[in-house]
């Protein structure tokens, strides 16, 4: 609503409806989402894209399909089924109507695999199905980066695919970087690169050899399995723990090289089993948030390095990483972020916020005849120097880190670190 589209939504709960219409800026329509007169009601005759994304594969399937008789362009589903979406599926998602699908379950197991795959990383956040990756670290005792200024960190990558966004030295202010800025201990630094140059990156900060070799997984859900199972191809030791009898059995016929244990996570003598205190990441990926949180906290206590929890109270997710979670995960915000994604691709979108840093990432696409493309991107920038930076630029599906002399073309889609409350000027550079 914000980025200027109309938006209807379907729900078919009353006393939900009148709570969103109190909250929402938007048409409140009360039905099913599958009944025609509903779906008309909310405008689908000139809807240029329809969002199915209830608990349920076989509605949202259907919605998409109503939506295609409508001749509605964009048609996403929201689909848990591998029976649907596997490469042998008998039946054709897009003869059934949907254009676009989106897993939850994918979604969370590549968030978690990002943050694996980066040791020692406070945030970690992607762009364009993880083609850019925005990584946070706090530079520590050891790190060949120290006492180094940026153009020299440059310099010693020897190529243009590392951009630091911002700064904070210790007791100072969050900030922009510039090229002679010198890293220093305890600073806080956040960077970008596109996500084939992980391995150089970890290779600047002296990181590139503290990888996972033991990693326990604790869920009794789809989530879990899923995870074990890409984990699997690369980390050398992977233990799932299940506490649901049926689960279990059904996870060790699926799993292979994975380790399947029937047992609670929150107890210590399940932990002393898998050997917890030998683990260099655990991950509780249940389907309760309070399980979730009690198992990660348990396995710090008992020695794992590092901890992710999946969360489904969003609003006492800042509360879990103050009482020692390494990660906490929304699976919703992670959906929602996928979903703006997908919308805004060609329009503007803040899609996520630097935890406790007052900055935020933001997508825009250069259109045809804009400031932005009229003149280098130094010259084009200058009045927005030190308070937004140009993290990099997709063109034609690659993404690449902008230099001075980089001319910005119409189509170029920019991932901009900012200041929020420069975001409306700096927008009508885009236009």
């Amino acid at each position: 609503m914000n980025s200027g589209y109309d938006v209807s939504l379907i729900e078919k709960d009353h006393d939900r409806c009148l709570e969103l219409s109190d909250k929402m800026d938007c048409l409140i329509v009360e039905g099913a989402g599958t009944s025609p007169r509903a779906l008309v009601q909310a405008g689908i005759a000139d809807a240029t894209m329809v969002l199915a994304v209830t608990s349920m594969d076989e509605v949202n399937i259907m919605v998409c399909g109503i939506a295609a008789q409508f001749g509605v362009e964009t048609r996403i589903a929201r689909i848990r089924s591998s029976e649907f979406t596997s490469n042998n599926a008998p039946i054709s998602l897009e003869k059934l109507g949907v254009t676009k699908v989106i897993d939850p379950e994918h979604i969370m197991v590549r968030v978690i695999n990002q943050i694996a795959r980066i040791p020692k990383a406070m945030e970690v956040f992607s762009y364009h199905g993880g083609k850019i990756l925005i990584a946070r670290h706090i530079m520590t005792e050891g790190m060949p980066l120290l006492g180094k200024s940026l153009n020299d960190i440059l310099q010693m990558a020897g190529n243009d695919q590392f951009l630091a966004v911002a700064l904070k030295h210790v007791d100072g202010p969050v900030r922009i970087p510039i090229g002679r800025d010198i890293l220093e201990v305890g600073d806080d630094v956040t960077t970008l690169f596109p996500s084939n140059y992980l391995h150089q990156y970890l290779e600047l900060l002296g990181l590139d050899n503290q990888r996972i070799s033991k990693a326990i997984v604790a869920g009794n859900g789809l989530t879990a399995i899923q995870l074990c199972e890409e984990m699997a191809t690369w980390i050398e030791s992977v233990t799932l723990i299940d506490w649901d009898d049926k689960h279990a059995q059904q996870a060790a016929e699926r799993l292979n090289n994975v380790e399947v244990i029937l047992g609670d996570p929150t107890e210590r003598d399940i932990l002393n089993e898998v050997n917890a205190s030998a683990a260099d990441l655990f991950v509780g990926a249940g389907r309760d948030t309070s399980h979730n949180i009690m198992s990660t906290l348990l396995a710090k206590s008992e020695g794992t390095e590092r901890t992710i929890a999946i969360s489904y109270e969003p609003k006492s997710n800042n509360l879990f990483r103050k009482i020692g979670v390494d990660h906490v995960l929304s699976p919703r915000r992670a959906l929602a972020q996928e979903i703006l994604d997908i919308i805004h691709r060609g329009r503007s979108s803040v899609e996520l916020q630097l935890r406790d840093l007052d900055l935020e990432s933001v997508e825009l696409m250069a259109q045809a005849g804009s400031k932005i493309t009229k003149a280098p991107l130094a010259k084009a920038w200058t009045q927005f120097k030190g308070r937004a930076i140009v993290g990099a630029v997709i063109r034609d599906g690659k993404a690449f880190i902008p230099r001075g002399d980089t001319q910005i073309q119409a189509a170029d889609e920019l991932v901009v670190i900012i200041k929020p409350k420069h975001i409306n000027k700096i927008q009508s550079l885009f236009k």
